[in-house]
């Protein structure tokens, strides 16, 4: 009797042993079945998220990607539009309850580190003062800022000074094609009968054209490189010849005496521009001539000073009626050196080269005022 007992334990015992070694395989076969294929997506090695449907997480991040080329010139050449980020998608085996919902994606990947700072310009703003008060220089909020027009701020205006920070940052590289204009040269008939202020042109100056290819780098939306790579001339300038009076103006000569100011050269025409961005176009309403600060600043002809001192982005400025219509303005001067009120005469000094209000370096910005209009200032100078 003790002997069949002994038997039956013993077998039972490996029964049972077999059973509990048996149920990890079973459970491993279970949970199996109980999972499925799926997406995981990291960024530099850190998981985000699990998703159900890769084409549709592809077209997602596609999507947010195209978000960064609304403000880019239709026209230009988008070479690269990527994640700066190293991403990675991965097949995984999840359980369905791993999976997270779309909703919980795009709030992951649309998510921001920082919100943009934008400030509205207030009287007596100009890029100079609100670079400066933002930390920032002019050449960087320029280009936060790419459809403004630099010389013309008004109270009221936003202009971002801080941009905003998304936790995935897109770049872009493109290049873009656009033509701009070539200042024509004015050449000078002098006629001891007239006077200074006196001229008549004998031949209309026409400007060139040329094309200039940007390569460009974008972060977020904002310039963060710009390099000219190509220039093709489409079309020459054509000379002005002007006969002008041998009294009293300033008058032009050799390649760096611009009559109202010792320059180095025309940095920005008059006239329209397109930028090699946005592809939109911008008028500047006088001639910038690259000069050494404090360089004198001379009266183009007898007048009267109607304005002196700071206003917005034309900085330090002056401006002189000549008469019959016709006034000149001397803009982001270092020093005032005349009153309003005051008569000056031709080529007395008026100011100093500077680089007040709007200006990205040392400059004269002169207009010449006819009639209330804008004109070319190479007509006159």
């Amino acid at each position: 009797m003790t002997k069949k007992i002994t038997i039956f334990t013993v077998l039972t015992i490996f029964a049972v042993v077999i059973s509990v070694l048996a149920l990890p395989g079973l459970r491993s076969i279970a949970d199996s079945r109980n999972k499925e294929t799926a997406y995981e997506f990291s960024v530099d090695g850190e998981k985000w998220f699990i998703v159900s449907d890769k084409e549709k997480l592809d077209d997602l991040l596609q999507e947010y990607k195209e978000e960064y080329l609304q403000n880019i010139d239709k026209n230009a050449l988008v070479k690269r539009l990527d994640l700066q980020s190293k991403t990675e998608i991965i097949s995984v085996e999840v359980k369905p309850e791993e999976i997270n919902s779309w909703e919980e994606v795009k709030t992951k990947i649309y998510a921001k580190e920082n919100q943009a700072t934008i400030i509205e310009v207030q009287k007596g703003d100009n890029l100079w003062n609100i670079a400066k008060a933002n930390e920032i220089s002019i050449e960087e909020l320029e280009g936060l800022n790419p459809e403004i027009n630099p010389e013309k701020i008004y109270p009221g205006d936003k202009l971002v000074v801080k941009p905003f920070k998304p936790v995935l940052d897109v770049i872009i590289e493109l290049e873009n094609t656009v033509v701009q204009s070539i200042p024509f040269k004015v050449t000078q008939e002098k006629d001891n009968g007239m006077y200074r202020n006196q001229k008549k042109t004998i031949k209309e100056g026409t400007e060139g054209e040329k094309e200039v290819t940007y390569s460009i780098i974008l972060t977020n939306g904002y310039q963060a490189s710009l390099d000219i790579i190509d220039e093709k001339i489409l079309k020459e300038p054509v000379n002005a010849v002007v006969k002008i009076g041998t009294k009293t103006t300033v008058s032009r000569g050799g390649s760096v005496n611009y009559g109202v100011v010792q320059g180095k050269r025309i940095s920005s025409s008059f006239g329209s521009r397109i930028h090699p961005i946005t592809g939109k176009r911008s008028y500047h309403d006088g001639v910038d001539i690259a000069a050494t600060h404090g360089n004198g600043v001379y009266a183009y002809s007898n007048g009267r000073v109607v304005s002196a001192g700071y206003n917005g982005g034309y900085g330090n400025n002056i401006v002189v009626d000549h008469g019959n219509g016709l006034k000149t303005r001397y803009a982001h001067l270092s020093v005032i050196s005349v009153k309003a009120g005051q008569k000056v005469e031709t080529g007395q000094r008026i100011g100093s080269v500077g680089s007040t209000g709007t200006s990205t370096g040392s400059h004269l910005h002169f207009e010449v005022i006819k009639n209330k209009k804008t004109v070319n200032p190479l007509n006159y100078i």
